[in-house]
């Protein structure tokens, strides 16, 4: 074994990196609070501040998924990494997995202020090409992206935005941002619930997801200084050749994103205490803390994707609220607010699958037209999307397991009830694909 220098301590301030070595491989390292275990020495891969240091490949040994966006929770005292695509897992250290496949795991060591990670030599030297940070950043208004460790430090936070004390539970702040009217503030309060709530996951207090009382939702989240208007009644926005048809459908589409971060946030309050229908083979069952993990990670996404087009906007020479928008997707909401498998089904599995079949059109006419800038967040946005469609199949089949029931029929039936006209073409299938949806869910939908 080799040791490969990372970097410094004082250098690594992201969770996650991708590590590109020099012998072509790619590796994920983890940056994690230490788990709290009594009478437990610290490891070799533990700071004195708290935090742990993990790597594994980068690519999931199932079907290549991207590990650096795996979803992360804590089992039997140990890091459980699930690969966004299809919800493999595995130990973070030991690379064993609950379905049988292991993944590779390399050893790392905090030796004083170093980082460096333990390679097997092979007889050559290999080194450290290039280390990328994944993106988590949310570009607030302070005129530079602020990360995930700022904000959870309060270091760049606007005064007029309210944050709730210590003692609040998951269900008060979902409460709180979803009548948060002002855009920056609801996405600074999604960021930083998604810190807070993912690093209390690691220690001995973590929050908690409901209170003694329940909590009050607006029947419809409230929107600041934006002229509505029917969706019918939207202006067309063109067809991407021009400045003003390419600013009309970034604006349109920051408009979804900004609905995206309230519909994730409803789906972790509405359903907080969601049980599944008894079997006969099983007791209802509570939501596992993971749910909650995973719908935050997507909100925290959906607050990035509308930093990044607001922030494009303004760089064209516009601004959010320019234009006029519409509540159509919030109308799903509120169809399906009842029963979780059907919000599941039409939000995350019809809305977000068709972001994946429409987004490469988008994408290719932003292309056409020269303006690689907003191409770029366009693939962002639509490679996180993929993983937002992947959670809803891995949270409708879980419900649809302890049921004992078909997560195919039970998508569809809801299509149906819930989707007026019901889904057709085109079908971004390989992308679908990705995120667990073969066409058993989606062809043959039209009535």
């Amino acid at each position: 074994m080799m040791n490969i220098h990372i970097g410094l301590l004082s250098e690594l301030t992201h969770t996650r990196y991708v590590l590109h070595l020099s012998d072509g491989r790619r590796l994920v390292l983890f940056r994690l609070p230490s788990i709290e275990t009594s009478g437990k020495s610290k490891a070799k891969n533990e700071t004195s501040d708290g935090w742990s240091y993990y790597a594994m490949e980068a690519e999931c040994p199932h079907a290549g998924g991207p590990m650096q966006d795996a979803n992360v929770d804590i089992e039997d005292s140990a890091y459980i990494v699930s690969c966004p695509w299809h919800a493999y897992d595995f130990n973070v250290e030991t690379g064993e997995s609950s379905v049988g496949i292991k993944a590779c795991t390399f050893p790392v060591d905090v030796q004083g202020e170093y980082v460096k990670l333990q390679y097997p030599s092979n007889g050559c030297s290999v080194g450290l090409g290039k280390m990328e940070p994944v993106s988590e950043n949310v570009k607030l208004k302070t005129g530079r992206a602020v990360t995930a460790s700022e904000q959870a430090s309060h270091a760049s936070r606007p005064e007029t935005a309210r944050y709730l004390d210590a003692s609040a539970t998951l269900s008060d702040w979902c409460a709180h941002i979803l009548h948060t009217s002002n855009p920056e503030h609801k996405i600074e309060l999604t960021t930083h619930l998604f810190t807070t709530f993912t690093s209390r996951e690691g220690s001995s207090s973590p929050m908690p997801i409901v209170g003694t009382s329940p909590v009050s939702l607006p029947s419809t989240p409230p929107r600041e200084k934006l002229m509505t208007v029917n969706p019918r009644d939207m202006p067309s926005s063109g067809r991407g050749g021009n400045l003003k048809s390419r600013i009309a459908m970034l604006h349109a589409l920051a408009n979804i994103e900004l609905w995206a971060i309230d519909l994730a946030i409803d789906i972790c309050v509405r359903f907080a205490e969601f049980q599944t229908l008894p079997t006969s083979r099983d007791c209802p069952r509570q939501l596992p803390r993971t749910y909650f993990h995973d719908w935050l990670k997507v909100a925290n996404d959906e607050a990035k994707h509308f930093s990044l087009l607001r922030t494009r906007l303004e760089e064209m020479g516009s601004y959010f609220g320019a234009l006029p928008v519409h509540h159509g997707l919030w109308e799903s909401a509120t169809t399906t607010a009842h029963d979780l498998r059907a919000r599941i089904s039409i939000i995350a599995l019809v809305h977000e699958a068709r972001g994946l079949d429409v987004n490469p059109m988008t994408i290719a006419k932003f292309r056409n037209a020269r303006d690689m800038e907003s191409v770029e967040v366009l693939e962002v946005i639509h490679n996180d999307e993929i993983t937002h469609v992947t959670t809803g199949h891995r949270w409708l089949t879980w419900i649809c397991q302890e049921e004992e029931t078909d997560p195919v029929q039970v998508f569809r039936s809801n299509v149906k009830k819930y989707f007026k006209g019901g889904l057709k073409e085109p079908f971004n299938r390989d992308a679908r694909a990705l995120a667990g949806m073969d066409g058993r869910y989606y062809e043959n939908m039209v009535h």
